[in-house]
C-alpha cells in the first residue's frame, strides 16, 4: 500500500507531468502520425483495465491489443498500443525510481517489485485517464470537421 507521501507525489505528478504528457502523446499520434483517435470500444476497454488493481493485467491487455492482427482500417489501434507499451515500460524501468523518486529504499527485491507494480498501476491509471479525455476531444473535433 503506497504511503501518504507517495500518494501525494502521484497526485502532483498527475497534474504537472502525466496530464501534459498524455495530451502530447495522443496528439502526436493523431496529428503527426495521422492515426485516428481510439474508438469508444477501445477507450472503454483501456479505461476499465486501467482501473483494475493489477498493473500486470494492464500490461497483458496492452500486449494483447498490440499483438492482435488488426484489419488494415484499424492499424492505428495497434500503433497506439505499441507506443503506449513503450511509454509505460520506460516509466516503470527508469522514471519511477530515477525521475519520480517514488520507490522506497531498503526493500527486498520482492517488496520492491510489488511496490513498483502498485505505483505503476496508479501512475498508468492517471496517465490513461488523461489520454482518454484528450482522445475524446480529438474525436469530437474530427467528427465536427466531417
Amino acid at each position: 500500500m503506497p504511503s501518504l507521501e507517495q500518494l501525494q507525489k502521484i497526485w502532483n505528478l498527475s497534474d504537472t507531468v502525466l496530464y501534459p504528457e498524455a495530451v502530447a502523446f495522443i496528439r502526436r499520434l493523431v496529428n503527426e502520425q495521422e492515426c485516428s483517435p481510439l474508438p469508444t470500444s477501445q477507450v472503454m476497454g483501456l479505461l476499465n483495465i486501467a482501473n483494475a488493481r493489477s498493473y500486470g493485467e494492464l500490461e497483458r491487455f496492452i500486449r494483447h491489443q498490440r499483438e492482435r492482427d488488426w484489419q488494415e482500417s484499424k492499424k492505428d489501434i495497434k500503433t497506439l498500443y505499441t507506443e503506449l507499451e513503450k511509454l509505460l515500460t520506460t516509466m516503470k524501468n527508469r522514471r519511477l525510481k530515477d525521475e519520480f523518486h517514488l520507490l522506497r529504499e531498503g526493500l527486498s527485491s520482492r517488496e520492491a517489485r510489488q511496490e513498483s507494480d502498485e505505483l505503476m498501476a496508479m501512475l498508468s491509471r492517471e496517465f490513461i485517464q488523461h489520454l482518454v479525455a484528450e482522445n475524446g476531444l480529438l474525436a469530437l473535433g474530427q467528427a465536427r470537421r466531417k
